[in-house]
């Protein structure tokens, strides 16, 4: 067993010497002592020691005690991928419903539950590029900043700019999977680069992948995507303890304060 944050045993001595000096100025004799008790014919001084053993076992909750039971071995990708929108006016047409910016959103959120908990960052994009997220693995976040971002409030531009935007992908994150959503033709034919068209246009290319109401070319693209190669990482297995002692604690403070003091005449 080990302990994660060593030093809140420090507070086994500061708060104890703190009420030791407080002490030394309260009035107390043992005439006194003798004629206080419990309710239940409890002593004084073993409320003290309760309240003290409750002191030290917060402390050592504080101090977080774990178990180590060796190391698990997990695969992360060596790879991010970056979902790129294309939010410029052209995506307003109407030829997929109920609009290309729309289309390309739900299809974002279906990619999104096909991927395999790769770390993914989101980008909207015309003339510019804006970071809405950088890589993360939680999807439900992903999908929530997609869904409530108000394009409308942006000063969107006639066209998208796909090379401006690639390349503050790969400043934002080196060697990305670039996934754009776009209605844009002009585009780079790169090996990480993949381009899904939101038009009733077609386009041929091995990375490009055409619009359609079905999602068997996204699984495709979620194939691609997750068959970047991995490396093994090996991460600390532990088990908490801190509850234990945090709550046998949390007893005996009840315990205590249910059993208050007073005077036997």
């Amino acid at each position: 067993m080990e302990f994660l944050n060593i030093y809140a045993f420090l507070g086994l001595i500061i708060i104890p010497f703190m009420f030791y000096v407080k002490s030394k100025n309260l009035p107390f004799s043992k005439e006194v002592a003798q004629k206080i008790t419990l309710k239940g014919k409890i002593p004084k001084k073993t409320k003290f020691y309760l309240l003290l053993i409750s002191y030290v076992l917060f402390i050592t909750a504080l101090a977080r005690p774990v178990i180590n039971n060796g190391y698990i071995t997990i695969k992360a990708p060596l790879q991010n991928i970056v979902i790129a929108l294309d939010i410029s006016l052209d995506m307003d047409k109407t030829d997929l419903y109920p609009n290309r910016i729309e289309f390309a959103k739900s299809k974002i959120k279906k990619l999104l539950k096909l991927l395999n908990s790769q770390n993914t960052a989101l980008i909207l994009f015309d003339k510019n590029s804006y970071l809405i997220s950088p890589p993360t693995n939680d999807y439900a976040s992903l999908i929530y900043l997609l869904e409530h971002t108000d394009i409308k409030e942006l000063k969107r531009s006639p066209k998208s700019d796909i090379a401006n935007m690639i390349t503050s992908a790969k400043n934002l994150v080196k060697n990305p999977k670039i996934v754009i959503f776009t209605s844009n033709a002009n585009f780079p034919k790169e090996k990480n680069v993949f381009i899904y068209f939101c038009s009733k246009q077609r386009l041929n290319g091995e990375n490009v992948f055409n619009a359609e109401y079905s999602n068997e070319n996204l699984k495709n693209l979620a194939k691609k995507l997750s068959s970047s190669k991995s490396k093994e990482i090996k991460i600390k297995d532990k088990t908490e303890l801190f509850y234990y002692p945090l709550g046998i604690g949390i007893l005996i403070m009840l315990f205590v304060i249910f059993f208050p003091i007073r005077r036997i005449k």
